[in-house]
C-alpha cells in the first residue's frame, strides 16, 4: 500500500462509521413526528384523519363536511381515501334525496354526476374512483358544490363546499399515506 492509500483508509472508515451511527440513530427516532396514534389534522375547512399506525386495513382520509349551522345536521361530506388499494372519493348526503338522479359534484361551472352506491341510516353514498380528470378538477377548483335532487319536491339543490385548505390538506394526506405504507416504517 502506498502512502496515499494509508492516509485515505482512516477517512473512509470514519465516514462509514458516521454513516452507520447516523442510520441507527435515524432508525431509532424515525417515529419522532408522532407516536403512531390515530390523528386528525385540520387545514382550514379540510381535515386529514389517520388511523393508528398499527391499523393496517384502513387508510388515512382527506375530508370536508357541510353542516347546517342552525340544526347541526350534516348536509354533505366528501372523503378521499384508499379503498382496496385505489383512491376513491366518497360523497355522503342525507336520505332526503331523489336516488335515480344521482349526486353531482360541481367544480366552478363543470358538473360531474355519479350514481349512489347505497343508502343507510347515516345517508346515501356514492363512491367514485379518483381518476386524473377528477383529481385535476379538485386541484384547480375555485368553488365546489355537491348537487342533490330533493325527494320532496324534485328540485335540484347546490350544497356549497369549501376548497379553502384543500391543497395543504391534500399534500399532508399524500405524505401521511406514503409514511404509513413505507417499508421503512414497518421495520
Amino acid at each position: 500500500m502506498n502512502d496515499q492509500m494509508k492516509a485515505l483508509l482512516p477517512r473512509i472508515a470514519m465516514g462509514l462509521g458516521v454513516f452507520i451511527v447516523g442510520a441507527l440513530v435515524g432508525w431509532f427516532v424515525r417515529g419522532s413526528g408522532g407516536d403512531g396514534a390515530a390523528s386528525i389534522r385540520v387545514y382550514d375547512d379540510w381535515r386529514v384523519v389517520c388511523p393508528a399506525d398499527k391499523t393496517t386495513k384502513v387508510s388515512c382520509q382527506l375530508t370536508s363536511e357541510l353542516v347546517d349551522p342552525k340544526s347541526g345536521v350534516l348536509l354533505a361530506r366528501l372523503a378521499i381515501g384508499n379503498e382496496d388499494g385505489k383512491e376513491t372519493l366518497a360523497v355522503r348526503v342525507p336520505l332526503t334525496v331523489l336516488i335515480p338522479a344521482g349526486v353531482g359534484v360541481q367544480f366552478g361551472s363543470e358538473t360531474q354526476t355519479f350514481q349512489y352506491a347505497t343508502c343507510a341510516a347515516e345517508g346515501c353514498l356514492a363512491f367514485v374512483p379518483m381518476d386524473d380528470k377528477l383529481r385535476s378538477s379538485f386541484d384547480g377548483a375555485k368553488s365546489l358544490s355537491v348537487l342533490v335532487t330533493a325527494s320532496q319536491n324534485g328540485k335540484s339543490v347546490a350544497l356549497p363546499m369549501s376548497v379553502k385548505g384543500f391543497a395543504d390538506a391534500e399534500k399532508a394526506y399524500k405524505n401521511s399515506e406514503a409514511r404509513r405504507n413505507s417499508w421503512w416504517r414497518k421495520l
